[in-house]
């Protein structure tokens, strides 16, 4: 034998990529889940300066009204929009619960209604502020969260 064939080839690491983008989630998530919990305190408060505060200018709110054969799919633009329909739908109502949840594998919102999961919201950030909510309102479909 030679001292060459004892010798192990080192290939550039293939997983730095990954382990890079890990790291980046460990650390952005309690980030995350810091601004989704602003975001619900604000809606549920109806505290529409706070809220303009989170959201970025071109925000876009996508509201998936459902539908089984056709979808019912409305996109809101621009901050002052986005405000009407998200004070509208976040703040207090008595028999509505706006609970932190996590939707998709991530920090979101549930909206419940004598226990019953009525929608349900994705929150997508670019930089620090708020750029979309994806809100889903068909009850067929977010009938899975209403049991575990």
């Amino acid at each position: 034998m030679t001292l060459t064939s004892k010798e192990t080839t080192r290939t550039p690491s293939t997983d730095a990529p990954s382990r890079f983008a890990a790291t980046r989630r460990w650390l952005v998530r309690p980030l995350h889940h810091r601004a989704v919990h602003e975001f619900r305190v604000a809606g549920v408060g109806a505290d529409s300066a706070r809220l303009r505060s989170l959201l970025a200018p071109d925000v876009a709110v996508v509201v998936d009204g459902g539908g089984t054969v056709e979808p019912m799919i409305k996109v809101i633009r621009g901050v002052d929009e986005a405000l009407m329909v998200l004070v509208h739908g976040l703040a207090t109502q008595p028999d509505v619960v706006v609970e932190e949840s996590a939707v998709n594998a991530q920090a979101g919102l549930m909206l419940r209604r004598h226990g019953e999961a009525i929608a349900a919201m994705t929150i997508d950030f670019s930089a620090h502020l708020i750029s979309v909510v994806w809100i889903r309102l068909y009850p067929e479909r977010l009938r899975r969260w209403n049991h575990v």
